[in-house]
């Protein structure tokens, strides 16, 4: 007898459910902030990290961030601006990027330690100031008058003058995936892949539990080799029917690798696509691999209190339950997940491999006559 499913199928946010890259982002944001000030700035590497991976998840959750570029933009900023020395970009005016930096960390006053940029870390007050912008990244924006700012070179291309992001990425992705990514040997760190750490938050055994039932798909903002990286390496790609990862092809060329990616498994995404959009290519996707006709139930698993996640619409075009995902966040994260429309929210992956599995129970007529 086949097994019967609350769904028909179900689409889970890679990041929100099945991937905790949380613990990685923030190792990965931590060293890359120190390696910043040592490489492109001089500073001495004693007595760091600056600021240590369980400080940057708390700020981050405070703030109300969810893209690791944007933690590492806003505590680099934080960081220059507790360094012990105040310059002027004037003194450098014939100077520009690299050369700049390189100007800068020859200056006797640079002859610093991270230590002695942690020892005026006031992270409490940074949290603060930002949240009377408004917090997040719309407080970045409005914030004005930190001292040292224009020495991060946050701009541009992440292969020309970004130096941070590509720091954070080199950090995150390790030798093989920086490579296979951005075509190019990293520069900056030697450190393994903070991106090893991940771990799943739904073991491969339940995954395969919830698959007998019906059709998995996952979207993601990571690139394909990315996403094809962390779900063959956590065992988790078997059982999703659907990928649906950033694109990662460029300049009108065809990729083999992608190519045969999308032909079975994935979808590929331009980055343009805004996120109710990709979700609903998830569901059409799975319902061509079907054949699935009719109307069908569909599970959306993810942070439904992003605002772009668009959950009102999703529910607008399909018979969608939203079922928002708050692992190891307070109360106060699942009302503002219900606020914005998830049906329910669950607190722990153990609970959602159920709530996803259980018996739906029968309310047709027919079964109420039947009693």
């Amino acid at each position: 007898m086949p097994a019967i499913s609350n769904f028909d199928i179900i689409v889970f946010d890679m990041e929100d459910a099945l991937i905790d890259h949380s613990n990685s982002m923030c190792a990965a944001v931590s060293r890359a902030i120190d390696t910043y000030l040592v490489s492109l700035l001089g500073i001495r590497p004693e007595g760091g990290p600056v600021i240590n991976p369980h400080e940057i998840l708390e700020f981050s959750r405070v703030q109300g961030f969810d893209k690791g570029e944007d933690v590492m933009d806003a505590l680099l900023a934080a960081a220059l601006n507790w360094l012990p020395v105040d310059m002027a970009e004037s003194d450098f005016d014939d100077l520009d990027g690299r050369d700049l930096l390189l100007a800068v960390s020859k200056r006797p006053e640079m002859a610093i330690s991270l230590g002695d940029v942690a020892a005026k870390k006031n992270l409490a007050e940074f949290n603060k100031l930002l949240r009377s912008r408004g917090s997040g990244k719309r407080g970045m924006g409005r914030l004005r008058g930190l001292k040292n700012s224009w020495m991060a070179l946050c701009e541009g291309h992440i292969m020309m003058d970004n130096f941070s992001q590509r720091i954070l990425k080199e950090a995150f992705l390790g030798d093989k995936l920086f490579m296979a990514e951005h075509g190019q040997q990293r520069q900056f760190v030697t450190d393994i892949g903070a991106i090893e750490m991940e771990k799943p938050w739904i073991s491969p055994h339940d995954l395969a539990y919830i698959r007998k039932r019906c059709p998995l798909a996952t979207i993601t903002s990571r690139s394909r080799t990315e996403a094809q990286f962390v779900l063959d390496r956590l065992d988790l790609r078997r059982y999703l029917d659907v990928v649906v990862s950033r694109g990662s092809m460029g300049m009108g060329m065809e990729d083999p690798e992608e190519a045969r990616w999308i032909r079975s498994l994935g979808v590929a995404e331009t980055t343009g696509a805004d996120y109710p959009t990709r979700v609903t290519e998830a569901i059409g996707r799975i319902r061509n691999q079907e054949a699935m006709q009719s109307i069908v139930r569909v599970a959306y698993v993810g942070n439904c209190a992003i605002d772009d996640r668009g959950i009102a619409r999703l529910k607008e075009r399909n018979r969608l339950t939203a079922i928002g995902c708050a692992f190891g966040q307070d109360h106060k994260a699942a009302a503002a997940q219900k606020e914005k429309g998830a049906d329910m929210v669950v607190h722990d992956p153990h609970q959602l491999s159920r709530v996803l599995t259980e018996r739906p129970r029968l309310r047709s007529s027919y079964h109420r006559r039947r009693r």
